[in-house]
């Protein structure tokens, strides 16, 4: 990764511009954020158990739907809207440079997968300086350059406005933690999320802290004013001891060839 510009108050409060190489983004967009976008670790489960259903059932006479599932969910193909793929990039970005972890794939919620999430884009954790908070986030894709910042930062439903609401917001930051503490009870007492859990809780309680966080996915050359404004009047409004970082991550491929490399066809 790299940093092309940053401005930091503290380690709960600053923002920054990276970027990855053109080689690094498309292993991502080949690795990690298809492992997201698939749920791999769940979706290798269920190809487990339909494939020990077919054992059992027998091979000679196996259920057509079977069949169809454990094909469907043996496709290796996704089929996903650019600002889902940008949400994926977003959480590989924080897992493998700013401490932060996400234990819980949302797709296992989705009813419909094409439908939106509620909430926040990211719910999760983060350590700063040897502490765990819990982490509500929100993610934007765009390629808008007539405009710096771009909409997508500055409208009604834009990052600004969406982490504001998470501030002033107590009622719909204790939903994100009940959801949190709901899929803790599918993991054993000595998985890390657990104790991710139980730290954040401690110190959301007992100190009133916890971290917000805005990423901006872009596909156009990068420029500070993408957040620094924004920042600016976050810092004003999100009062400490509560952190806001703001990230502006720009990859080298277009947006509208993320799709084609991460299903392995010819593409850049």
């Amino acid at each position: 990764m790299i940093t092309l510009f940053e401005h930091i108050d503290n380690s709960y409060r600053s923002y920054h511009g990276v970027s990855v190489s053109r080689d690094q983004c498309r292993n991502h967009l080949q690795g990690a954020v298809k492992d997201k976008l698939l749920d791999r670790e769940e979706r290798e489960i269920q190809l487990e158990q339909l494939k020990t259903l077919l054992h059992e059932t027998g091979f000679n006479n196996p259920s057509d739907q079977l069949l169809i599932d454990i094909q469907a969910i043996g496709s290796e193909t996704i089929d996903v809207q650019n600002f889902r793929i940008g949400e994926a990039y977003a959480e590989v970005i924080l897992e493998e440079y700013f401490a932060c972890r996400f234990h819980w794939n949302e797709l296992r919620d989705a009813r419909n997968p094409k439908g939106n999430k509620t909430g926040a884009d990211l719910v999760g954790f983060i350590e700063v300086d040897n502490q765990v908070l819990f982490l509500f986030g929100e993610v934007k894709t765009s390629s808008e350059v007539k405009k710096r910042p771009p909409q997508v930062m500055t409208y009604k439903e834009g990052i600004e406005m969406q982490l504001k609401d998470l501030y002033a917001n107590s009622v719909k930051r204790q939903v994100l933690i009940s959801y949190l503490q709901n899929k803790v009870r599918h993991f054993s007492k000595k998985h890390p999320f657990k104790a991710d859990f139980n730290a954040s809780i401690k110190t959301y309680y007992t100190s009133n802290l916890y971290q917000l966080i805005g990423v901006l996915v872009r596909d156009v050359d990068p420029n500070v004013k993408d957040i620094e404004d924004n920042y600016h009047r976050l810092s004003k409004s999100i009062l400490e001891p509560n952190g806001i970082k703001l990230l502006a991550l720009y990859l080298p491929i277009r947006k509208e060839e993320w799709l084609t490399i991460i299903n392995n066809r010819i593409g850049s």
